[in-house]
């Protein structure tokens, strides 16, 4: 019985300019994406990986900075690091004048990618045999621009020309492309394939990239049992919606005597965690008992002080606390941001619409909420409740700040 080893790693977006950062901690979250990429190598060396699989999005973008570029050459040029497969995505793609991948541009500045590294550079799938290894080949195809693609890549014309595994062979497919019914909120459909695309096609193993976050297709039918398609997700968390653990694949194929049978092992890479965490503020009655039931969120979720945070204030404030997050608790982790799109203040607009108005407030109340019964336009009525609750805050706490845009 055989067995191949594979480490796959995808969209790593080196030089991605984290814009929301502050200046001192884009850095460092650079350096957390190169030395992923570093620990990417030698974890496939220490593994026996057969080969490094990278289905994607090595770059941000196709004019890369020189540095980032020399970086990522070198990072490949390591004693026993094994053969590495590279199938250029939506965010790099390969194209006659790319500075990333043309030979000529890369020698004129005194560089080239070292010569295990395999980059396929067609829309359609070809093939390079796995050196060292009988019976294997790694499938690819890239993109050649930034275009968003609605080409299925796993179509019966696509592969048409991919012979099926027959069990003794195996047909190891590296590619770009978005499963359905699965995209992430923001991301691009493009290279869209069906999951019945997926265990129909030719292939045995299918490393995907494009979706930052891990996930999987298993079957026990057709060309093999076991992780069909995998994403390994984004190396590091590149925003604060890319919550969890995020890494590298170690993929194990078992073939020869049986239907191949494949495994997957997610190997941590990045040193932070993004956390979504929601804090309900009802019964807050001062901005430090905020921060104190802020705190003990936090220690419940058991969040690492490197990791990256996202507060979800929920529930209702009292409508005279004004808050801001104190300097100890930014200091507490490598990023926190609060969002208070689900907090509201603590009006109580119910029981003022079932009572005769008594007060400037109460008549303001009723006008405004029969105005709002009457619109229909969802636009109108959001447009509306913002004025109630601005109104209100004018009245009773004599100010007025941006809090209530989110209704929208």
């Amino acid at each position: 019985m055989g067995l191949v080893r594979l480490f796959q790693v995808s969209d790593l977006h080196l030089g991605c300019p984290f814009g929301w950062l502050s200046s001192e901690q884009r850095d460092r979250r650079r350096r957390d994406q190169r030395q992923a990429l570093e620990r990417s190598v030698q974890e496939a060396i220490e593994r026996g990986a057969h080969a490094i699989l990278l289905p994607g999005d090595l770059f941000d973008k196709v004019g890369v900075d020189a540095d980032t570029l020399a970086f990522a050459l070198e990072a490949f040029q390591v004693s026993g690091c094994p053969p590495v497969f590279i199938a250029p995505g939506n965010h790099d793609p390969y194209f006659p004048r790319s500075l990333c991948w043309n030979d000529a541009l890369l020698a004129a500045r005194g560089r080239q990618w070292p010569e295990h590294v395999r980059l396929f550079t067609s829309e359609q799938w070809t093939a390079f045999d796995l050196p060292e290894v009988d019976h294997v080949r790694v499938w690819g195809r890239c993109f050649v621009s930034q275009a968003v693609s609605p080409e299925r890549p796993l179509s019966a014309a696509s592969v048409a020309d991919v012979p099926p595994g027959d069990g003794s062979r195996l047909e190891l497919a590296l590619f770009h492309g978005s499963r359905e019914g699965y995209c992430p909120y923001g991301t691009d459909v493009t290279g869209p394939f069906s999951d019945a695309e997926a265990l129909g096609s030719p292939f045995t193993y299918l490393a995907a990239g494009h979706y930052h976050t891990h996930s999987a297709i298993t079957s026990n039918q057709g060309q093999a049992a076991g992780v069909r398609l995998a994403y390994a997700g984004s190396a590091v968390a590149l925003g604060m919606t890319e919550t969890g653990i995020h890494g590298a694949l170690d993929v194990r194929i078992e073939y020869g005597r049986r239907l191949p049978f494949i495994e997957t092992e997610l190997v941590r890479l990045d040193p932070r965690q993004a956390h979504s965490i929601p804090v309900d503020l009802t019964r807050c009655g001062s901005a430090e008992q905020v921060d104190r039931r802020i705190e003990k969120a936090l220690d419940d979720a058991a969040v690492a002080a490197e990791d990256l945070v996202t507060v979800r204030l929920t529930g209702r404030l009292a409508k005279d606390v004004r808050y801001q997050p104190s300097p100890r608790l930014k200091e507490r982790v490598f990023h926190l941001d609060m969002n208070a799109k689900e907090l509201r203040r603590d009006y109580d607009v119910v029981s003022v619409r079932d009572r005769q108005p008594a007060t400037t407030e109460d008549r303001f109340v009723h006008a405004m909420l029969e105005r709002m019964d009457a619109e229909r336009d969802p636009a109108r009525k959001a447009a509306l409740e913002r004025a109630l609750y601005y109104g209100l805050d004018a009245l009773t706490l004599g100010e007025v700040v941006p809090a209530h845009e989110d209704l929208e």
